[in-house]
């Protein structure tokens, strides 16, 4: 039986009748079509010369992971070891597979807390919050679901004599990338909050970035010119005893 239904052309759509959910669509699909354009050219790069494949093609960092993980030198040496052919493609595919640790952030905090939490001495205890959450503008709020004028939450709060002197957001990095700039814009925002939130404070309170990377960025740099001031610490674990103790004996102690 014949169908006299039409079948429709492809609507082109403009950019001012795109709703919300097509630009989110749209963005998602166009991402993941990209992915797979960067993945087909990195295989290509790599039949072509896996010796030393071509840098503009490949993820370098990448590639000296797997290599790190793997113990090869290069690909060429990977692909020319049939001895040890199964145990690396279940290498590699661990790789891809393998939960990421920049999204296990509660066992770096973990780390954290039992490295800073040593100042028992001054009647000093830092612990865990997760429930306050800055808000832009100024102003601290208890809830459980993040609203739009929310920053990230504090992870540790810093008390003295059971009374709350202090607010510490702490971050953990490893190399560069979108990860890390991520970070870094979460860090400028605690720190302009800092700054206004301070003026609201009854009694002197401090600030604390606790920031953890092994790459020593420009950026993190810049971020403590910008925001010298005598109540807002931006330090390391390594670091965090002396500089709070300074600010601890020489501001709060003076007030």
């Amino acid at each position: 039986m014949s169908s006299n239904k039409k079948i429709s052309k492809t609507k082109i759509i403009e950019n001012d009748e795109i709703e919300e959910k097509d630009i989110t669509t749209k963005l998602v699909e166009q991402r993941n079509e990209r992915q797979e354009i960067n993945n087909n050219n990195a295989y290509n790069a790599i039949k072509e010369n896996s010796k030393k494949p071509n840098k503009d093609k490949i993820n370098e960092n990448a590639l000296e992971r797997l290599l790190t993980f793997t113990e090869y030198t290069n690909l060429e040496e990977i692909k020319k070891d049939k001895d040890n052919l199964e145990d690396n493609i279940m290498k590699i595919a661990a790789l891809y597979i393998a939960k990421n640790a920049s999204r296990q952030g509660t066992k770096d905090e973990g780390l954290q807390l039992d490295n800073i939490n040593i100042l028992q001495d001054y009647g000093i205890t830092i612990c865990k919050d997760g429930k306050q959450k800055p808000i832009k503008g100024g102003g601290i709020r208890k809830s459980k679901k993040k609203q739009a004028d929310e920053l990230k939450t504090i992870d540790f709060l810093i008390k003295h004599d059971e009374k709350e002197i202090g607010y510490i957001t702490a971050k953990v990095t490893s190399g560069e990338g979108g990860h890390q700039d991520n970070v870094l814009g979460e860090i400028t925002q605690f720190c302009d909050w800092a700054l206004i939130q301070q003026n609201k404070d009854i009694g002197k309170k401090c600030y604390v970035v606790l920031y953890d990377s092994n790459n020593t960025s420009e950026l993190i740099n810049e971020i403590k010119k910008k925001y010298k001031n005598n109540n807002l610490i931006i330090t390391n674990t390594k670091n965090f005893k002396s500089d709070f103790i300074n600010w601890f004996n020489n501001i709060y102690k003076k007030e």
